[in-house]
Formats: structure tokens, C-alpha cells, sequence
């Protein structure tokens, strides 16, 4: 019977441990993906619908405009916002998760979408937002 005892304690202990190291976050970094940076600048004076536009560096290197609808903000401590990116080729939808408890208010991102030549593009990674910019890093697949 204590045998059985350690067992599950040692199953649920190992189980603690591998959630607890791994992190329990629903946006993760693609594997196998190529690095990516996605670097918008936007004109906040029609906040919270914000024109701009984009440059992407690494595995994709396009241009274009961009609009960003800033979400629902809780207590002025986090904001999800859609992103649309639009080029000639095609366009890329991304959610944001943002939270601006820290000087330089960060968060997460991640493609949901696709058209055109990014029909398929998949990708996600973290962001960074100094003044009328929108720091996208990651990787994409």
C-alpha cells in the first residue's frame, strides 16, 4: 500500500515539475521555424484604430501598411488588439496580447491568418512597444 502511496506522489511530483519548467503559456515559439522581425510604426492620434506601416527582416522581407484595432484594455494593464498587415501579394492577420505593466509595455503575438502568398504562414513570438512602435519578434513556418 505505501509503495502505491510514493508512486503517485512521485507521478504527480514529476507532472508539477515538467509544467512548472516548461511554462503553462498558450503562444510558443513555432519549432522549426525561421526567425522573424516584424517592426510597425503606427500614428496613434485615431486611437484606438491606428494606421501605419510595416517592414518585416529575416526569413520574410516585405513592406506595407498596416492597421491595428486596439482591443478591450483592462484596468490600462492589458489590451488585445488585432493586426492586418497588408502587402501586394497578400495580407497576415495577428493577434496581440499586450500588457503594459512595465516600462516598456510588452506581450505576445501570433498569426491566425493569411491570404494570398501567406495563405499558409504560421508563426508567433513576443513584442515589444517603445513609443508609436510595435516590436515584433519571432519565428514563423
Amino acid at each position: 500500500m505505501q509503495l502505491k502511496k510514493i508512486s503517485s506522489t512521485a507521478i504527480i511530483a514529476l507532472f508539477l515539475i515538467a509544467v512548472l519548467t516548461t511554462g503553462f503559456t498558450g503562444h510558443r515559439t513555432p519549432t522549426g521555424g525561421s526567425p522573424i522581425t516584424i517592426t510597425a510604426v503606427y500614428d496613434f492620434s485615431t486611437f484606438p484604430d491606428v494606421l501605419g506601416t510595416f517592414t518585416t527582416s529575416g526569413a520574410l522581407n516585405i513592406s506595407g501598411t498596416t492597421e491595428m484595432i486596439v482591443g478591450p484594455n483592462q484596468n490600462g494593464v492589458r489590451a488585445h488588439c488585432v493586426v492586418f498587415l497588408t502587402t501586394s501579394a497578400g495580407n497576415i492577420t495577428i493577434h496581440q496580447e499586450c500588457q503594459f505593466s512595465s516600462p516598456i509595455p510588452r506581450g505576445s503575438w501570433q498569426i491566425v491568418s493569411g491570404t494570398g502568398a501567406y495563405s499558409n504562414l504560421k508563426g508567433n513570438g513576443s513584442l515589444t512597444m517603445p513609443p508609436d512602435t510595435e516590436l515584433m519578434e519571432g519565428s514563423i513556418r
